[in-house]
């Protein structure tokens, strides 16, 4: 009965935590696209520099854009100039307060009025990564990936910025 009981606690406190952890990964692409034809990407700096980049710091910036390198470079595309790249590859992270509510037990209306079981709220910053392809020659938009709740910490290390970045670039190249 004490097993039970502390593994019912246990799990009580950390399935919300882990629950949290989680990435969410949405892609798209462009359907017209004939993805084989790319060999080589560089990262590009979108317009407005620094002030595009305010919810990480720079040093965030930098692993990402390393992550995002090594990931593309095992994929088999080669690193170049953005004179010379087929793509352009650039990202967006956002930080947000998250607040989830969490209700247990049961709700109604009882003899003595309204009943119900213990409600807890928990509040944690969630980070979303957006990684944009572009095509060089037309710069239009080929692949979007999204990792929404990638980073819990406004400076996740290099070991969890790579293993977002590869859950995010899964699907790339997208197969036909």
């Amino acid at each position: 009965m004490r097993r039970l009981l502390s593994s019912g606690l246990a799990a009580t406190f950390l399935l919300p935590v882990l629950s949290c952890s989680s990435m969410i990964v949405r892609t798209d692409h462009d359907t017209q696209r004939d993805f084989s034809a790319y060999s080589g990407f560089a990262m590009y700096e979108r317009p407005g520099g620094e002030r595009g980049r305010a919810q990480m710091s720079p040093l965030v910036d930098q692993r990402i854009a390393a992550a995002i390198s090594s990931e593309l470079r095992v994929r088999g595309f080669g690193s170049a100039t953005p004179r010379d790249a087929d793509l352009l590859v650039t990202f967006y992270t956002n930080v947000q307060r998250r607040v989830v509510v969490r209700h247990h037990g049961w709700y109604g209306w009882g003899r003595w009025g309204w009943h119900g079981g213990p409600m807890w709220v928990d509040s944690f910053p969630e980070g979303t990564l957006i990684i944009d392809i572009i095509d060089r020659r037309d710069r239009q938009l080929v692949w979007r990936g999204v990792g929404q709740g990638a980073f819990s910490k406004p400076n996740p290390s290099d070991d969890v910025v790579a293993k977002r970045v590869a859950k995010i670039l899964r699907d790339f190249p997208p197969m036909r």
